[in-house]
């Protein structure tokens, strides 16, 4: 940059962006500055005629027979410099590139800022959302579930084979007392998808594809225990803060929300959870858990994953699967820590619970 005192004057063509003709003017250098002057007085150009040089940039390039300077100031206009002397005055102390305003470099700062944030938040909103998920009250969301199975039956209606429901119910809350959790309940929902589902505040949503091909008590009673596992340890909760968290990041950084609306957050829900690897492992752990303490065969259930694992023809849309992702040994864990003989449900409740959607 020239010092205060530097000087240089010579002729160039300035085009001002707004007439289509060009300028003669004599730009002349002064502390920091370049005034042009225009050759006609009585026709001058439609643009400033002080261009400050830290807001001025050579837009070609410095090299050439010729200098090309454009100006924040003037963003359409060009400055035309062929006089030698002129160019290598001037273009010492014209930036590389275009110059960002105070404001413009204070947005790019609070925008990396916050975008460094969202990334913590995102990062650390699993561990975070997890230990929140501890302390809230154990039916805390159950409302809000509530009402996303009341959206959604309004295409998967509930089934209401009041025998059924009771025996559901029942061995659902055996299993929570062997895991000293809290009492939930057990949703079952005309959909010919094999999946299950476990929602905040102690919902857990089996479908009738599931029912239907699981085959034997044994095979559901696995599912609920795992299901029933990852409600004792607050996994559904966890999710849904850990997924608000980062939402709320989100529409504060960059002013958008990927919330859906009520059907499609339940159905979301049900096609697409995600558990980490942990949280899957600490629900197979108490799944076994449970079966051990009510005395349910884990053999049939074993099998069962295997069918799931293996994709064999007639599970339909397996969305369990891609819900709940089988390790290679999940099935072998269950057969080698299950110590169980029982079938988990009487003939009368099987029957009943194979009836509940009819």
């Amino acid at each position: 940059m020239p010092s205060e005192d530097t000087r240089a004057s010579g002729p160039a063509v300035l085009f001002d962006g707004v007439t289509a003709r060009d300028h003669a003017v004599v730009a002349t250098l002064s502390a920091g500055r370049m005034v042009l002057v225009p050759a006609d007085p009585g026709n001058p150009p439609d643009c400033p005629l002080t261009w400050q040089l830290e807001d001025s940039h050579a837009v070609d390039g410095k090299t050439g027979d010729r200098l090309t300077v454009a100006t924040r100031s003037a963003p359409n206009a060009r400055l035309v410099v062929r006089d030698p002397a002129l160019r290598a005055a001037l273009a010492p102390a014209l930036r590389d590139r275009p110059g960002r305003t105070d404001e413009h470099r204070r947005a790019v700062r609070w925008a990396a800022g916050l975008g460094v944030a969202v990334l913590l938040i995102a990062a650390t909103a699993g561990l975070a959302s997890g230990y929140a998920a501890r302390f809230l009250p154990a039916g805390w969301g159950g409302n809000l579930s509530d009402r996303m199975l009341q959206q959604l039956s309004a295409v998967h209606p509930p089934c209401s084979g009041r025998e059924g429901v009771i025996a559901l119910n029942r061995l659902a809350a055996g299993m929570a007392d062997a895991l000293h959790a809290p009492a939930l309940k057990v949703v079952t929902v005309r959909w010919d998808l094999v999946n299950a589902f476990a929602l905040p505040g102690g919902r857990v949503v089996l479908t009738s594809g599931l029912i239907e091909h699981a085959g034997t008590p044994q095979a559901v009673a696995a599912v609920l225990a795992h299901e029933i596992g990852h409600v004792a340890r607050r996994d559904p909760l966890a999710r849904m803060l850990r997924e608000n968290l980062v939402d709320v990041a989100l529409s504060a950084v960059f002013g958008v929300s990927f919330e859906l609306g009520p059907t499609g957050a339940a159905a979301g829900m049900l096609l697409d959870n995600s558990y980490t690897r942990d949280q899957e492992a600490g629900a197979d752990a108490a799944a076994v858990r449970i079966l051990n303490a009510l005395d349910i065969d884990p053999g049939p259930g074993a099998r069962f994953f295997d069918r799931l694992a293996a994709g064999e023809s007639g599970l339909g849309a397996v969305t369990w699967l891609r819900s709940h992702p089988l390790s290679a040994g999940r099935a072998e864990d269950l057969r080698r820590a299950g110590t169980g003989r029982g079938p988990g449900l009487s003939a009368e409740d099987w029957r009943a619970v194979q009836a509940i959607c009819r």
